[in-house]
């Protein structure tokens, strides 16, 4: 009887010890799942962040890039503009001088720097200016710049005899009909027969030259220069 109740004592002891090793398992099996889950969504995260970033540096880029763009298209549109304002100076007719100002004297006889061109195409001048029209005597250069400045053109031809002068008054007049703020006036020791000028410009002509003549006042007759 003892023998019996002792192998059953010994057969009761082994399921135990066999459950608590399952129980042991089962137990140790759930705490690695958080684990891994944990990883795996630190590198979800990881990876959703790497692509976040990616995009924010691909769309700089991108940016980068159109501004680059914008940049250089504004800049070539101002280097042409600038280039075809060069390119029409160079083609308008005459000889270009630089401006000496718009000073205003307060008599005919007030002294100021000499002109730099003869006859002049701009620098200290009266206040008033002669009327539009055609002269057959002198007028004095003082005026006569005012009137360049009034957006006018000058027609100086050769001083010669009185039946000269009608003659270039009369074939000027034909050239300047068209326009209004011209106005013909004799020079003595001209040294051309005719001169045009303008503010800042001046040409030089042998001849009667309808076409050259035509196409300097188109380019300069109304166009005003009082600063701004």
């Amino acid at each position: 009887m003892a023998k019996k109740k002792s192998k059953k004592g010994k057969s009761s002891k082994a399921p135990s010890s066999g459950a608590a090793q399952g129980t042991g398992a089962a137990a140790s099996a759930p705490t690695r799942a958080p684990e891994a889950s944990a990883k795996a969504a630190a590198g979800g995260q990881a990876s959703s962040s790497g692509r976040t970033a990616a995009i924010r540096s691909s769309r700089r880029k991108k940016q980068q890039r159109t501004n680059t763009a914008i940049i250089a298209g504004i800049a070539t549109v101002v280097v042409a503009a600038i280039a075809m304002q060069v390119v029409r100076e160079m083609n308008r007719p005459g000889e270009r001088f630089a401006s000496q100002g718009n000073l205003h004297l307060a008599s005919i006889n007030s002294p100021h720097v000499p002109y730099n061109s003869d006859p002049p195409t701009s620098g200290p001048h009266m206040p008033t200016y002669a009327s539009w029209g055609s002269y057959t005597e002198v007028i004095e250069d003082e005026y006569l710049v005012h009137n360049m400045e009034d957006a006018g053109v000058v027609l100086w031809y050769d001083m010669g005899t009185p039946e000269e002068n009608d003659a270039h008054i009369a074939a000027l007049e034909e050239i300047a009909r068209p326009w209004r703020r011209v106005i013909i006036v004799p020079r003595e020791n001209l040294g051309s027969k005719y001169v045009f000028t303008a503010w800042t410009r001046l040409q030089r002509f042998d001849e009667i030259d309808e076409e050259a003549m035509t196409k300097f006042i188109d380019a300069y007759e109304g166009i005003d220069h009082h600063p701004r």
